[in-house]
């Protein structure tokens, strides 16, 4: 009779664990439940099979969790950004660069001379060094495209092994618990009845198996949690690899064509540019130099005066450096005043931590409250500590 209820408390308990509930809270169905039982057959009452159990889903896991690394650095389009700072830079060094080989010498409007006399010939020498670096970047944005399709797949793949892994841990979990449970019901039974000092051993034995195949259960949870969080960053990677792909597409088909035809445009604005500020430098230094004189004059005028007419030393400075000695006093006094109350108050605490302690020590009850350093046991600073 014992026995057969020892069994129904026992069955009731792994049942539980078998429940639609319980198998929807770690992702799972009824179909799920012969792997389950499976798992469950192959967990002994040893130490070594427990330290087994769930070891080849974790090996998997890692796994997974590499590739995804993996993916993240195989995805840096770093070499694209750094090819494109490139294109950018020769561009605007269309712009700006002076690619004469004959400097003019007059002085200020020099360089805007050299500007308008470039010859033709440099300038598009130049700019065939820009178009190849495009087509560059052009043949670098198909080779990148090929890499994140061939990514979006791989990433796709991923994701099923992982929704493969999710319910296997489900599965291991399940089974987990239903040994625990198992466990647990012996160890309660064995209890009752262990008399002999190799029953209450088996007793100690089957309370470690519980704890240690209960901690790695709690183990797998955490690993299928972790494992369900990484579903959807597989799929925000595979959405941006998408995207990227699309925006390479217009890239090629869109910007880049625009960019070319900027390109000749502005080799014709550039040359209107100069030809405006060489007029306007021409103007504006003509009245710079009248106004650079007349002001040179008035500031050397003053400056001279002033220095004529100042003092060795400054008044302010006098002022000052006996502001500061003052301070310096004061401050000094203020804190010889400060350290001797500080020293003071510290030898009335030690005292009063001296007197406690001895009072612990001998056993004398009455020093046990005693305050460590009572505010009237404090001595006032003696009158040579304040000067």
């Amino acid at each position: 009779m014992q026995s057969s209820l020892s069994v129904l408390r026992r069955d009731s308990a792994v049942t539980a664990y078998t429940a639609p509930a319980a198998l929807a809270e770690v992702g799972l169905t009824a179909a799920d439940l012969p792997s389950i039982h499976s798992i469950h057959q192959q967990i002994a009452d040893q130490p070594e099979s427990i330290a087994a159990f769930g070891r080849e889903v974790a090996d998997v896991t890692s796994q997974f969790a590499d590739g995804l690394l993996d993916e993240v650095r195989n995805g840096d389009l770093g070499a694209i950004g750094e090819r494109l700072s490139q294109v950018v830079s020769a561009a605007q060094s269309l712009n700006l660069g002076v690619l004469s080989k004959q400097r003019s010498r007059i002085p200020v409007v020099g360089k805007w001379i050299d500007r308008i006399t470039l010859m033709r010939s440099q300038v598009m020498q130049k700019f065939e060094t820009t178009r190849e670096q495009v087509d560059g970047l052009l043949k670098g944005i198909a080779s990148t495209q090929e890499g994140l399709a061939v990514r979006v797949e791989t990433l796709r793949v991923m994701h099923a092994q992982v929704q493969t892994e999710y319910r296997l841990l489900g599965a291991h979990i399940i089974a987990g618990r239903m040994k625990t449970a198992e466990l647990k019901t012996q160890v309660a039974e064995l209890k009752q009845r262990a008399s002999t000092p190799d029953e209450h051993l088996r007793v100690a034995d089957l309370e470690r198996l519980h704890h240690q195949l209960d901690k790695r259960v709690g183990d797998l949870v955490a690993l299928q949690h972790s494992a369900l969080q990484s579903l959807p960053m597989i799929r925000v990677m595979e959405t941006n690899n998408t995207e990227l792909i699309e925006k390479f597409h217009t890239i090629k088909e869109i910007t880049i064509p625009a960019w070319k035809r900027q390109f000749m445009l502005a080799l014709a604005l550039n040359e209107q540019r100069n030809a405006v500020e060489l007029a306007e430098t021409i103007d504006n230094a003509t009245n710079e130099f009248l106004n650079r004189n007349a002001q040179l004059l008035h500031q050397n005028a003053v400056q001279t005066a002033k220095a004529n007419q100042r003092l060795v030393i400054d008044v302010d400075t006098l002022q000052n450096v006996h502001k500061q000695l003052l301070a310096t006093v004061d401050d000094v006094r203020r804190i010889h005043r400060e350290g001797a109350k500080l020293r003071s108050d510290a030898e009335a605490k030690i005292a009063a931590m001296r007197k406690q302690l001895t009072g612990q020590l001998s056993g004398n009850e009455a020093t046990k409250s005693l305050p460590l350093a009572p505010e009237s046991a404090a001595p006032s600073p003696s009158p040579s500590a304040t000067s």
